[in-house]
């Protein structure tokens, strides 16, 4: 009878034994989403992730993790691992879940080097902050129910990214219209302070912008006192023309001129704001000889600019 009292006594304690085993593998793979105040989070054995909406942060903590952050401006690199507890800004922060795998000793010829085991590795990855957080040995069950949980946080991160990218289009595009606004004034008041000048003002500032005086000049006035038309030559080809509000300092270099009935036209190039060719009426009710004159004194100038630049093949 002995061995009947022993036997049901084995019984009893292999059964306890495997209920507490049971049990306890159940404690480890248990997990938990709850509410906390300005967000959610997930709780697991070893490890837990607050995402924390009002605050735009993610907290990680846990018994046993490795974290590293790059070297940055009054910042020195970092590598710690064991109890951790780590709070990332969300804004760039990427989640990554990974199978672990072992490698096989002796692989059968045709056989994969790696095989694929029941656990799982966890990664936080701060990119904006440079800075990584590396959970292993996650149990498949555990990293399976984790899933959810960090696909609400991704999805709630590119919510983030989308608005401040939003933002910051709106911030750049409130710029631009600012400094077109500003630029609009300046040239305003710029105009309306030269209309204010007086013609001997305005050609005295042409001459400082274009950087040269002309050894030869000429002046047209319109009826309110105002600069009609200005030619203004030195006798290295450089020229300063004004004519139709339009204003240009370049040289005679490729210009053409052409009589017209009572003035000269020039075309001439880069001239100002003009990425083409722009042409300029001068000289209206000058006499004949004196147009005359200064047609054939330009055509000289551009011709000698013309053969003193270097041959082309």
């Amino acid at each position: 009878m002995d061995w009947i009292w022993w036997s049901l006594g084995a019984i009893f304690v292999l059964s306890i034994g495997a209920y507490l085993f049971a049990e306890l593998q159940a404690f480890w793979m248990r997990t938990s989403v709850t509410k906390i105040p300005g967000g959610q989070r997930f709780e697991a054995h070893s490890f837990s992730v607050d995402m924390l909406r009002r605050a735009g942060k993610v907290r990680v903590k846990a018994r046993n993790a490795r974290y590293s952050q790059q070297a940055r401006e009054g910042q020195s690199a970092m590598e710690k691992s064991g109890a951790l507890d780590v709070t990332f800004d969300a804004l760039g922060l990427r989640i990554e879940l990974a199978r672990m795998v072992r490698t096989l000793n002796n692989p059968k010829p045709g056989q994969d080097a790696t095989q694929p085991t029941g656990w799982h590795s966890l990664a936080f990855l701060a990119t904006e902050e440079q800075a990584e957080l590396h959970l292993d040995h996650l149990p498949t069950k555990v990293a399976d129910q984790f899933i959810g949980f960090a696909q609400q946080i991704q999805l709630w991160i590119e919510r983030l990214e989308h608005q401040r990218q939003a933002r910051l289009e709106a911030e750049e595009a409130a710029k631009r219209e600012a400094e077109e606004a500003a630029a609009a004034k300046a040239a305003l008041k710029a105009k309306g302070k030269a209309a204010a000048m007086s013609p001997e003002e305005q050609i005295a500032q042409w001459r400082r912008v274009a950087g040269f005086t002309g050894s030869s000049s000429e002046v047209g006035l319109d009826g309110k006192g105002g600069i009609e038309w200005f030619i203004d030559l030195d006798p290295a080809g450089r020229i300063t023309l004004h004519s139709g509000r339009q204003t240009a300092h370049t040289t005679l270099a490729g210009a053409t001129i052409t009589s017209l009935g009572g003035e000269l036209e020039l075309t001439v190039m880069d001239a100002e704001g003009q990425p083409d060719p722009h042409s300029f009426r001068v000289l209206k009710n000058m006499p004949p000889d004196v147009r005359r004159a200064w047609k054939e004194r330009m055509e000289i100038l551009r011709d000698s600019l013309k053969k003193s630049l270097p041959a082309t093949t």
